[in-house]
């Protein structure tokens, strides 16, 4: 089973990396591509080992050639954070943006399932989430790196703690 498939997992990650992006914001975005790495290349890692140190291939058994391809994804982001360190500001914009629309849909689904008004707080922090996901991605480079990391660290701390309000109201 998927570890992000429970919400609490999800809840814990998404405050910790916007407190991290708050408290920490020079060393935010080349930490979370360190981490990143190392979680997209261990996996592989094992990957290819098991394969090789199994004698799969003597099998017929073909080789992962997603797990080498995510191998060296990982060891760039590891190696060579500094380049997707712009990437990153749109992947993080985009993602903002999908969140937003993701908690208003998720809204408006239980406001069907439930037969009861949300009430219009409860759409403020999605909107308040959607709208900075679109100002970084209109002008992902007019403030500096600092302001852009701390916006998208102040949203994912308001989408996680959105997240707990959800999961203890709903439990």
């Amino acid at each position: 089973m998927n570890v992000f498939q429970n919400p609490l997992v999800r809840i814990i990650a998404s405050i910790a990396v916007g407190l991290l992006l708050l408290f920490y914001p020079n060393a935010a975005l080349p930490t979370i591509l360190l981490i990143i790495g190392i979680l997209v290349g261990l996996p592989s890692l094992y990957t290819i080992l098991a394969y090789l140190l199994s004698g799969a291939s003597k099998h017929n058994e073909p080789f992962p050639v997603l797990s080498a391809i995510l191998l060296l994804f990982g060891c760039s982001l590891i190696l060579v954070p500094s380049w997707y360190i712009g990437v990153t500001i749109y992947v993080l914009g985009g993602a903002l943006v999908l969140i937003g629309v993701y908690q208003l849909l998720y809204l408006l689904t239980l406001k069907k399932a439930i037969k009861r008004k949300a009430g219009w707080v409860s759409y403020l922090l999605p909107v308040i989430i959607l709208l900075i996901g679109i100002e970084i991605l209109v002008n992902p480079f007019s403030a500096t790196e600092r302001i852009i990391v701390a916006t998208f660290g102040a949203a994912t701390l308001l989408y996680g703690i959105t997240d707990l309000l959800y999961y203890i109201r709903l439990r």
